[in-house]
């Protein structure tokens, strides 16, 4: 994943310009993790400051890394955007703080040299090593990092632990006679390293005491180079006897006692003949110097005089010059000798005359000239001395001047040589006390512990080939070990590199977990403290290294991308998740949208964010279905059915394919069933309202030979008010009975007093058809209940005739079944034996003898299948009620995974009941604004996505139907 400065270099490269949202957003980011890091190295350089280095790099180092971010942070645009973000009117971040970091880099290489010396510190401290070894260990360490005033102290209470065991360890050494151990404690004493000063007592009976193991020491060292010095004068071999007299020097320089006079005598005729040879080949580069400054005068057309002076000077070691320069000199002297030839011959008489005075004069003056000679060879003697440093060859010349001829010692020229030379003399002496005591500090019996910092000092102080083969033998010493330990490092190194390689695999392996990244960024800590650990490792252990720690650096800044983006993702989900409603849903899709974790592609935002309208079509759904339920639950009416059409048709524009419609595929046919049954129901009523047998009453007539001892007539009810006193006189009397289909009557005579009529189907007619307005509301809405209750009440009717009973239920049924198709299909076998009956009751105005009952088959057939019906059609829109009461209810949405695949998240929990999974999106066939796609299912508590993957988009809303 890109970091901050990446995403501020592409911003300032993008070609259409900068955005002050998105580089608002920049500076912000950049500004926190500055400010943090800037935290960092205060913390680390404050613990500097108290001398806790060790500490202040360990909190650097801490993961992640301050000084790998303090990298990471910088750019070389830093100028270019700082001006942009001022045009832009942006608070300028603040700068990273770049003198911590040299200081905190200064502190990290000074610690180098440290490593070796604190692991021979444990180990002594491990093997409980004498503390005047441990001392000598914490001395260099205190030196070393001098910034650390603990170790300072440290040091000053060992060395007063250290000076009371030396006081006892001198008085045991001095019962047992130990020469040499005394010898040891007296170097100890005076090797300068001391802060706390030993006391001048404990100093002189230390010196006194190791005087006679001095003495012995070097007495020992003397008597074995003294032979070989005197084999070397004798085979006359300069080199070796000069290699000798240094390593000869260089002891009398250590112990600084003086020699033992039988050593002294037995080397003084070598010592002699290489002074002799040191004096000859200081005149012989005299002499090389003179003719080279002779030359140069000659070269340089100098004056005659000052050729002369060169001339005398190169001739003075009596030896001859050669040929060539001697002819350039007389040439150049005879030059004005020509010129001045003729002058010569005209003053030749005055000069044979001053030749007689120059006569007496040159006697005189050769008597004094000798003397001057000899005065002169010696000063010129002293001076080739002290040009050529042999300072004491200097001083024993003076010396013997001095006794022989004290006026020439005393004179100013040679008295300065002599000054010169005994200053010299005491600044050899200090350079040579210097030199011991740096090279007795530089050197350790561990080559890990030679001070190679000294080295180049001791180089400087070096003056004779012995004392440099001591400066070189340490260094080749450091050397070897530095090469040992570099191979030994490098070894080490690289079996570390292959062991954090299998751990770096193994952790690999194991995914991306918060532990895991932690265990990755601790081995890639131990794999960066690599090169600290082991300093002198070779190129190709450091190449190693840097390969495996590029590899983790990338794989943990990876796995720490990723978990970001992860957790930005993860949050972004619960925020989802956890919005109120699917309007909140889509103002947090719109601020994810603007949001750096809109690019791991989770939600398709530029799709689903425009999708909010189709989202709002479902809660229409939602909101149609609520009044629906309400309407279902009360009994629908045809004024309802109807504005439900008109609902259901807007809804289907809306949204189409339609899942909620979908499940209820007949509901416009049996709405509009519902609007149609009114009409059905002013028919049905109307006919029977106008029938005739709404106005007919039956006279029931004695009649011995009818079965049931009465033959009933049919006669107007207003016949028989009108004609009521006449019929019940005694005598014949005629009736109007009513004597074809049509309601016709004929004039039929009776013997009266005639028998009560009894007031049916009149009644029971009235009875029906008045149930039209009492039973309004129930033919609206329980149109099939009502129609079978109606049914029922009829073939109640104790005094009504059977055919007629017959009549008035087939009425009553077809009215019903032509407005309920659920009734028809369930009363068949009713509703064929009625037709098929229909001639027998066409025959309903004939007289016949008094029967209530029902034909037994129609009987039948209706027992067999009303009550059936009444049951299962006590609530025939309880399908739809069903799913009225449910909703497309908004369970949770769409992302893709990290990996590419489409996931689903549900809020508040699966729920309990199956369904099916839709999406909301604009319709791509037909007029309707949305179509809804299923994308999946709910079954028994686990979600399947349909394996076609073309509405499932990332981000769109998933609506569960209950199945």
């Amino acid at each position: 994943m890109p970091t901050t400065v990446d995403k501020i270099r592409r911003a300032l490269e993008k070609r259409d310009g900068i955005a002050e949202d998105e580089m608002r957003v920049l500076a912000d980011s950049y500004r926190t993790q500055v400010q943090e890091v800037n935290q960092r190295l205060d913390d680390a350089v404050m613990l500097l400051r108290k001398g806790l280095r060790s500490e202040a790099i360990q909190r650097v180092e801490m993961t992640p890394n301050a000084l790998d971010a303090a990298a990471e942070l910088e750019f070389p645009e830093w100028d270019e955007w700082n001006e942009i973000l001022q045009f832009m009117g942006i608070p300028l971040p603040p700068k990273l703080n770049q003198d911590y970091v040299a200081q905190i880099n200064e502190a990290i290489i000074e610690s180098l040299p440290l490593d070796a010396l604190l692991r021979r510190h444990r180990r002594l401290a491990i093997a409980k090593a004498p503390l005047a070894v441990r001392l000598r260990t914490l001395r260099q360490i205190a030196r070393v990092d001098s910034a650390n005033g603990v170790w300072h102290d440290d040091v000053e209470k060992w060395e007063k632990v250290r000076l009371s065991q030396i006081d006892h360890e001198l008085k045991h050494a001095l019962e047992q006679e130990d020469s040499r151990y005394l010898y040891q404690l007296n170097q100890e004493l005076t090797s300068g390293n001391w802060r706390v000063a030993p006391s001048s007592r404990l100093i002189d009976q230390c010196a006194f005491a190791a005087e006679a193991h001095v003495r012995q020491s070097q007495e020992s060292e003397l008597g074995v180079l003294a032979p070989q010095i005197n084999a070397a004068f004798e085979d006359r071999d300069e080199s070796l006897a000069r290699t000798l007299r240094s390593q000869w020097q260089s002891v009398r320089a250590k112990y600084k006692v003086s020699v033992p006079g039988h050593l002294e005598s037995s080397v003084a005729p070598a010592m002699q003949w290489l002074e002799d040879l040191d004096r000859q080949a200081v005149m012989e580069s005299e002499r090389q110097m003179a003719m080279a400054n002779l030359e140069s005068t000659l070269e340089s057309d100098s004056p005659i005089e000052a050729v002369k002076k060169a001339y005398d000077q190169a001739s003075r070691f009596g030896e001859p010059l050669p040929e060539d320069l001697t002819q350039r000199v007389e040439e150049l002297a005879n030059q004005p000798a020509k010129q001045a030839k003729r002058k010569m011959i005209l003053i030749g008489a005055g000069i044979a005359a001053v030749v007689l005075v120059g006569i007496v004069g040159i006697g005189m003056f050769l008597a004094s000239s000798g003397k001057q000679s000899v005065q002169q060879e010696s000063v010129d003697q002293m001076t080739r001395f002290v040009e050529a440093e042999q300072y004491d060859a200097a001083m024993d010349f003076y010396n013997s001047v001095l006794a022989s001829d004290p006026d020439l010692a005393r004179m100013p020229q040679m008295v300065a040589m002599q000054a010169t030379a005994k200053k010299a003399i005491e600044k050899q002496a200090a350079r040579q006390e210097l030199f011991d005591k740096l090279i007795a500090q530089a050197s350790n019996d561990d080559p890990a512990l030679i001070d190679e910092i000294l080295l180049p000092q001791l180089d400087e102080l070096a003056a004779t080939p012995g004392e440099q083969a001591r400066v070189d033998d340490l260094r080749q010493r450091k050397a070897a070990y530095r090469a040992g330990e570099a191979m030994r490092q490098s070894d080490e190194m690289i079996g570390k590199v292959a062991e954090f390689q299998r751990q770096f695999a193994e952790l690999s392996s194991r995914g991306d977990s918060t532990g895991n990244r932690q265990a990755i960024g601790q081995l890639l800590s131990s794999i960066v403290r690599l090169p600290n650990q082991f300093p002198l490792a070779s190129d190709t252990a450091r190449a190693k290294q840097e390969t495996l720690r590029a590899q983790v650096d990338s794989t943990l800044k990876r796995l720490k991308d990723e978990s970001m983006v992860s957790q930005q993702r993860d949050a972004a989900i619960d925020s989802l998740l956890n919005s109120r409603s699917l309007e909140v849903y889509s103002d947090r899709l719109r601020d994810f949208s603007t949001q750096s974790v809109s690019r791991t592609g989770f939600i398709e935002f530029r799709t689903v964010i425009d999708e909010e309208d189709h989202w709002l079509n479902v809660e229409r759904i939602n909101a149609w279905l609520g009044d629906l339920e309400s309407k279902l639950n009360n009994g629908v009416t045809s004024t309802e059915a109807a504005a439900l059409i008109e609902s259901a048709e807007r809804i289907q524009s809306v949204a189409s394919p339609n899942p909620v419609l979908q499940a209820m595929p007949q509901f416009t046919e049996t709405m509009k069933e519902i609007v149609g049954r009114r009409v059905i129901l002013d028919g049905a009523f109307g006919l029977i309202a106008k029938h005739p047998l709404s106005q007919l009453v039956t006279l029931p007539i004695p009649d011995s030979e009818s079965p049931t001892g009465t033959t009933s007539h049919l006669i107007y009810k207003t016949f028989a008010e009108q004609n009521a006193d006449r019929m019940s006189r005694a005598g014949s009397i005629g009736v109007d009975v009513v004597s074809d289909p049509l309601g016709g009557v004929r004039n039929r005579a009776f013997q009266g007093p005639l028998p009560k009529v009894i007031d049916e189907p009149n009644q029971s007619i009235a009875q029906v058809v008045s149930q039209k307005s009492k039973q309004a509301i129930g033919f609206d809405t329980k149109w099939e209940l009502t129609f079978l209750l109606q049914v029922s009440e009829v073939m109640k009717r104790p005094e009504l005739d059977g055919v007629i009973k017959e009549w008035l239920i087939y009425y009553l049924l077809d009215a019903a079944t032509r407005g309920s198709k659920e009734l028809k299909e369930m009363i068949p076998l009713t509703m064929r034996t009625l037709v098929r009956r229909s001639s027998v009751r066409e025959q309903w105005h004939q007289s016949r003898p008094t029967d209530p009952e029902l034909n037994a088959e129609v009987k039948r057939v209706i027992a067999a299948e009303l009550p059936i019906a009444y049951r299962r059609l006590a609530n025939p829109l309880s399908d739809y009620e069903t799913i009225a009461a449910q909703r497309l209810k908004w369970v949770g949405f769409l992302t893709k995974s990290s990996g590419g695949q489409i996931e689903y998240h549900l809020r508040g929990g699966t729920p309990e009941y199956d369904g099916t999974l839709y999406v909301a999106a604009a319709s791509r066939e037909g007029d309707a604004e949305t179509s809804i796609f299923p994308v999946g299912k709910l079954q028994q508590g686990h979600v399947q996505l349909t394996p076609n993957p073309v509405h499932q988009v990332p981000g769109r809303p998933l609506f569960l139907f209950p199945n």
